[in-house]
């Protein structure tokens, strides 16, 4: 309500008691010399006065309250239209006050709506990916299974054909393991457990986990961590994130190659780096390997799904850390995770 509203109420009710005060001080000085017909005519006029003054104090709010009403419906409108109300906000208005208000509530149904619009759509993302991941292990074990039932084959025939539905079952399987732990992620599902504890035993499981495949390509695993390096962390999911860098490095080296592990311990980050000799990555995918199902072309014929390393930044970040990588083409990557040494 700007000034001259805020005032209008308060001069017609002053000018009421001026008027009744006067009004009393006459009929007080001069009862004495008026008769009792002209005291009663004054009365008379008095409330007649009185009756016109609240006529037009009610004129009066009853205009204030339209328009007040009116630039309600208004910025409503503007709002449920989409559009900006119109607000003047160096006025003082009640009105104005309410439109801004107003205004601050549709700003945060319209970030409410966004956001759940966002989700939506990665909901749809994720099943999507997962339809198309799913579909080729399927196919092949309804292609195989069928050409068992239907076909008279040899012995020799019938197992072949049962060691690869048995690969594309454990491929099926892996599949599915690895879209739950990503679903529940980023679904908020599993909650990450921080609590301070030594790195050593955490990077020896994860080591440990890939020594037998590399050992099956002849590849050498240097691992440098002393013991008692100590830092708030969630232990088995730091493992998960560890390995799957581990595990893309195996992949992807040669026979006879050597997979580096080292970590260092600074004022603020520890830093679990991990090198290996492998083929590389090319600098226009480096940002595109952290994508959820990305993979090379180069890559295609090694077992894998893409989430390994989308998995890995997922679980550092939501630990306040970060991972970086450097690579060139044929010369190997080095892949760096950060966690924090203190609780956040």
């Amino acid at each position: 309500m700007s000034k001259k509203h805020t005032r209008a109420p308060v001069c017609y009710w002053g000018a009421l008691i001026l008027i009744i005060a006067a009004f009393l001080c006459s009929v007080f000085w001069r009862s004495k010399t008026w008769s009792v017909g002209r005291i009663q005519v004054s009365c008379v006029g008095f409330a007649l006065a009185m009756a016109v003054m609240a006529g037009l104090g009610y004129w009066m709010h009853r205009r204030i309250y339209l328009e007040l009403t009116d630039r309600i419906s208004s910025c409503v409108d503007d709002l449920i239209a989409g559009k900006e109300p119109q607000i003047n906000r160096e006025e003082e208005r009640i009105s104005s006050k309410l439109a801004a208000k107003l205004e601050a509530l549709a700003e945060i149904t319209r970030h409410t709506v966004e956001e759940s619009n966002g989700k939506k759509a990665e909901v749809q993302q994720i099943i999507s990916d997962i339809s198309h991941q799913l579909k080729t292990p399927i196919a092949n074990i309804l292609m195989y299974s069928d050409t068992i039932r239907d076909c008279e084959l040899p012995r020799e025939e019938q197992v072949k054909f049962l060691e690869i539905l048995h690969q594309q079952v454990r491929k099926l399987e892996f599949l599915v393991q690895a879209l739950i732990k990503m679903s529940r992620l980023e679904s908020s599902l599993i909650v990450l457990k921080k609590s301070e504890g030594d790195l050593y035993h955490t990077l020896a499981r994860a080591v440990a986990a890939v020594t037998l495949s590399a050992q099956e390509k002849n590849l050498t695993i240097k691992a440098e961590c002393r013991e008692g390096i100590r830092l708030w962390y969630d232990p088995k999911w730091t493992e998960e994130a560890v390995f799957n860098v581990l595990d893309n490095a195996v992949k992807y080296t040669p026979e006879g190659g050597t997979i580096t592990l080292l970590v260092r311990q600074w004022q603020i980050y520890t830093k679990i780096s991990i090198r290996d000799t492998g083929i590389g990555i090319d600098p226009e995918h480096r940002n595109d390997i952290f994508k959820r199902f990305y993979r090379e072309n180069k890559v295609h014929e090694v077992k894998g799904i893409g989430v390994g390393l989308y998995l890995t930044r997922k679980i550092i970040s939501l630990q306040g850390g970060y991972v970086s990588v450097r690579s060139k083409p044929g010369e190997g990557a080095e892949f760096s995770l950060f966690l924090p040494n203190d609780q956040r």
